[in-house]
């Protein structure tokens, strides 16, 4: 419940339970109440003491992050590295500038070890379209310095917008160099669409080896985020920009379909036992504007609007979905597959019903789906490349699209991971004798996770030379992320791929496919 305040106040929360503490930045000029979760009050103009918790290494190890901005708020995200069970009180602060001259929010907040000491601070009553900068600090310990930027609101016109999508960053394959590029580009926000982590137990003969079980409980999932954000390089992508995450499966399991385990005959409350604990860890380690989990169900999907120009529908097409067909086998056939044929749900029926109604109603220019698996359709005759994807879900598939047609939606754009392959593509629906364009898919190859390609018969070679419907690019071999410019009149995606094999390495575009607003139909330009 919103409390009143004075306008020179705002409000400091101590972090209880797993709620985001909420805490307002409002300075002389701001006179908008703030909501808090209990604490103590003080103002912009009183010095906040940095507190005491008698540690004796840096507990900011693990770096900071920023997620899920509004108009007028942003998460503000850090977990610390505390050898201890107490609570860690904390001192943060928010700033318009780098050198934190010039203060707009101080105050206290605790991380909880029942969360693994993680933060999700809610910091509220920022200005629109608004470049801002934050910090931890406790004892001698200052965290690094993370830029995060809020949303124009629902009503301004945006005239321009810069986003990165990425996914699929497998420690063990290479050097997270993408980040690096990430870092560097400071865009106004980072779409990160799944495989933050992956499960599977450390091989002595990777690239880069560690020595690890399979992740199956919660504190084997919190070890591996931390391996993870051990690296300065995921550190510094993280820290440049507010990032909106979604998962895939390797946050939990490798092809997790909703309750359903890879491995067959594995019990499903079993199975939800673990991913209740995934859930739990993927919250304590991402900025994410939602209430912590409760058990092995947890509501994700969400919206972010950048003004009048673009709203992203963030989805989640692993929780809710149908089993695949065909035992998920790679390259099936749809004549062979007894069960190829079956109506079956990729996002669940309340999810797909709120993303149809998301779409009926948006307001603005450009109407986006950041998801998971390759939309387009990947088949050769009557084998499906990866029923995984929505290949896997043709009924699904035409549903969406299909609202999309009739209902007159123009400019869908939809974001893709998973693949470990970039590809731009018109979407298509309607009879085979009467197909009709109606949205643009962009998908970003790995940050670093091995292409797939190799599990086909002929390779690179084979799939290049197929002719998919509307694919206008593919790039199976390389890493990287894609970089998109998004305007009122057209959207253009870079597909930047860059070395993982070094640790240090210059990115470079090598394509760029656009779309005009008004029309789906996209256009490739190769490097």
């Amino acid at each position: 419940m919103a409390t009143p305040i004075d306008r020179r106040t705002f409000l400091t929360a101590l972090g209880l339970g797993g709620a985001a503490v909420v805490v307002s930045c409002a300075g002389d000029d701001e006179s908008a109440p703030g909501t808090t979760t209990g604490g103590a009050a003080t103002t912009v103009d009183d010095a906040v003491t940095t507190p005491t918790a008698g540690l004796v290494s840096d507990p900011f190890a693990w770096g900071v992050s920023s997620g899920d901005p509004t108009d007028r708020s942003v998460i503000l995200w850090t977990r610390l590295v505390a050898a201890t069970d107490t609570v860690v009180p904390l001192k943060w602060e928010v700033a318009t500038d780098e050198q934190f001259s010039k203060v707009v929010g101080q105050g206290l907040v605790d991380a909880d070890p029942a969360w693994g000491h993680s933060i999700h601070l809610d910091a509220t009553d920022l200005a629109p379209a608004t470049e801002y900068f934050f910090r931890f600090s406790v004892d001698e310990f200052v965290s690094p310095t993370g830029r995060t930027k809020t949303t124009p609101s629902d009503d301004d016109t945006l005239e321009s917008l810069t986003i990165v999508f990425a996914s699929c960053q497998n420690y063990a394959h290479g050097f997270y160099t993408a980040h690096d590029a990430i870092a560097a580009d400071r865009p106004d926000a980072v779409f990160f669409l799944g495989d933050f982590i992956y499960e599977s137990k450390g091989n002595p003969e990777s690239f880069r080896p560690f020595d690890a079980p399979e992740t199956v409980t919660l504190e084997q999932y919190r070890d591996r985020y931390s391996l993870y954000l051990s690296d300065p390089s995921l550190q510094a992508s993280r820290a440049a920009a507010p990032w909106i995450v979604t998962w895939d499966d390797h946050e939990v399991e490798n092809n997790m379909a909703g309750a359903i385990s890879e491995n067959a005959g594995e019990d499903p409350a079993e199975f939800l036992i673990r991913r209740a604990a995934a859930y739990q860890a993927y919250y304590e380690h991402q900025p994410v504007r939602l209430d912590a989990p409760e058990g092995a169900d947890w509501a994700i999907h969400r919206t972010v609007r950048f003004g009048d120009l673009a709203e992203f529908f963030v989805l989640d097409g692993r929780q809710y979905r149908d089993d695949q067909p065909c035992d998920d086998t790679i390259l099936s056939s749809r004549t062979d597959c007894a069960n190829f044929a079956e109506d079956r749900t990729m996002l669940g029926a309340e999810q797909e019903a709120w993303l149809t109604d998301g779409l009926t109603g948006a307001q603005t220019t450009w109407k986006v789906l950041a998801q998971q698996t390759v939309m387009a359709g990947l088949v050769i005759g009557d084998l499906v490349l990866n029923v995984d994807q929505w290949d896997g879900y043709p009924a699904a598939r035409d549903r969406l699209l299909g609202t999309i047609a009739e209902g007159g939606i123009d400019n869908v754009v939809v974001l893709t991971g998973d693949i470990h392959s970039a590809g731009a593509a018109t979407l298509y629906t309607g009879p085979a004798e009467a197909r009709v364009p109606v949205a643009a898919e962009f998908v970003g190859t790995s940050i670093t996770s091995n292409s797939l390609v190799d599990r086909f018969p002929g390779g690179a070679d084979a799939v290049a030379a197929v002719e998919f419907e509307g694919v206008r690019y593919l790039n199976v071999k390389d890493h990287g992320y894609c970089r998109c410019t998004i305007t009122p009149q057209r959207w253009m995606t870079e597909f930047v791929v860059i070395d993982t094999k070094v640790e240090q390495a210059t990115p470079r575009v090598d394509a760029t496919a656009t779309v005009v607003a008004g029309a789906p139909e996209v256009a490739v330009t190769l490097a």
